[in-house]
């Protein structure tokens, strides 16, 4: 898929992977109007144990407008995970800094996903209990998985909220599970949820919380 963010166009294939090591190839073009120089380009994964990169790095020393490049990064590939890259550059003007959105890299024979995670209010006071809410989605034909739900306090403490085994989800499948937190200090808070297909992780994503007195 093209996507653009100015004044880069660019897309990312392939956009599903065999579990394994794999390359990915990265397509950059300079829609802008002033060449571009000196783009320092660095991959990044946003959960490092499904989707990591052998080497994340490459340079290109000049991108003139309407001029594209192709960029290749091996990666090893253990499950579905959402991957960016950030881009330091020079123009008329001086260095600038760009951070492309997440792209999701879905991996071929996992038996579900962890869509995402979402607490009930992203402002919470202390002792009031709030919902956090996890999303499952089959792919395949799973015989019941295991979320994990977590929280690390603003002390730097991880409490457990809920250890729950999922029902069978057929392909295209969703299902939604919730736990309980009643914050007990004044800060942020990080809710994590973790989906396990027995003892492996196939998922994990999080919300972030602030508590006040």
């Amino acid at each position: 898929m093209i996507r653009k963010k100015y004044p880069i166009e660019y897309d990312l294939s392939p956009n599903a992977l065999e579990k394994g090591t794999h390359w990915l190839t990265l397509r950059l073009k300079n829609i802008g109007d002033e060449s571009l120089h000196n783009l320092d380009i660095r991959m990044h994964s946003t959960d490092s144990l499904q989707i990591s990169f052998r080497v994340s790095s490459d340079h290109i020393y000049q991108l003139q407008p309407d001029e594209e490049n192709f960029l290749g990064f091996q990666v090893d590939v253990h499950g579905t995970a959402s991957v960016y890259f950030s881009i330091r550059y020079f123009k008329a003007g001086g260095t600038f800094h760009w951070d492309s959105p997440w792209i999701r890299q879905q991996v071929l024979g996992d038996v579900a996903e962890l869509e995402g995670i979402l607490i009930s209010n992203s402002y919470g006071t202390i002792g009031r209990e709030l919902e956090a809410e996890a999303t499952i989605k089959g792919l395949g034909n799973s015989d019941g998985l295991r979320l994990q739900f977590w929280a690390e306090t603003p002390s730097g403490k991880y409490e457990e909220l809920a250890e729950i085994k999922t029902k069978k989800l057929s392909s295209g499948e969703e299902a939604s599970y919730t736990a309980k937190i009643t914050p007990k200090e004044e800060g942020y808070y990080t809710v994590y949820a973790s989906l396990y297909d027995s003892h492996r992780r196939i998922g994990r994503h999080s919300d972030t919380l602030w508590v006040e007195k």
